[in-house]
């Protein structure tokens, strides 16, 4: 039987992995459930509770390796929809998406793409694209970028006209479009896809 303590801290844990693929630390374990950070000790023999009651494991050696007993280490959080094509309002849903050994989730998100605007990248409607977390990027790299804070959208990114961000479709009937730096927000740098077959 766990204390009401541990319940918080399961909860918690199961939630945070939930949201960001990847386990908290002990101090955000604390201030997640509104005890002092230097309550780690506390937070820790909870943990080793758990543990031993079967609800929690420790899956690696280091850092953030607290996942839930029985799941899998490669949870992504699944952030929502992306457009290729006419951006979409930007939404965060809380899922997961289990890759299997396929990648680490830390640092990484998944998406699942709507329209058409990257198909000669071999990117279609109802794959789901795999991210790197990132705010930065290079010349020729496909993207998440958010345009105007609220939508978001999947383009290869272009720095090539001067004080000009340029998103540029993979679509022949699409044209590029060109922003001034401060309306595009890169989210992250697309790594891979995954294209499931029902």
């Amino acid at each position: 039987m766990t204390t009401p303590l541990q319940g918080r801290i399961y909860d918690y844990i199961r939630q945070y992995i939930s949201l960001h693929g990847y386990s908290p630390s002990l101090q955000e374990i604390a201030r997640g459930i509104g005890i002092s950070p230097k309550s780690i000790s506390l937070v820790s023999r909870s943990i080793h509770a758990l543990v031993a009651a079967g609800r929690l494991e420790f899956h690696k050696q280091g850092y953030r390796n607290i996942q839930v007993a029985g799941s899998s280490e490669f949870l992504l959080p699944l952030m929502g929809r992306i457009a290729a094509g006419v951006p979409i309002e930007a939404i965060e849903e809380r899922q997961t998406l289990d890759l299997g050994p396929l990648v680490k989730g830390e640092g990484h998100f998944v998406l699942e793409v709507k329209g058409d605007s990257m198909v000669e990248e071999g990117i279609l409607e109802g794959d789901f694209v795999i991210c790197r977390h990132a705010a930065q990027a290079g010349e020729g790299d496909i993207v998440v970028a958010l345009v105007d804070e609220h939508d978001a959208t999947l383009k290869r990114i272009s720095y090539r006209i001067r004080d000009r961000v340029t998103l540029v479709p993979a679509n022949p009937a699409l044209k590029p479009k060109a922003y001034l730096p401060h309306r595009v927000r890169i989210q992250g740098v697309f790594i891979g896809l995954l294209r499931l077959k029902m």
